[in-house]
């Protein structure tokens, strides 16, 4: 086997290698935008919600007794 044909093989496995990694990242990008739309818990947003729960048993609490 000729120099010339042992390049065109090796050219030919990395091509198949390039496949792969763009068949992943479509994937990875498919997945990416069905999650964008889904909401993050941040340390603010669970704050808030934590200021709702202890406001609401402050309620409770005043019109327990």
């Amino acid at each position: 086997m000729s120099d010339q044909e042992r390049q065109i093989q090796a050219l030919h496995g990395q091509i198949e290698d390039l496949k792969e990694e763009m068949y992943q990242m479509k994937l990875d990008i498919s997945t990416l935008e069905k999650e964008k739309g889904k909401p993050v818990l941040t340390p603010a947003l669970v704050g808030q919600i934590g200021g709702f729960v202890l406001g609401g048993l402050a309620i409770i609490g005043i019109f327990w007794m």
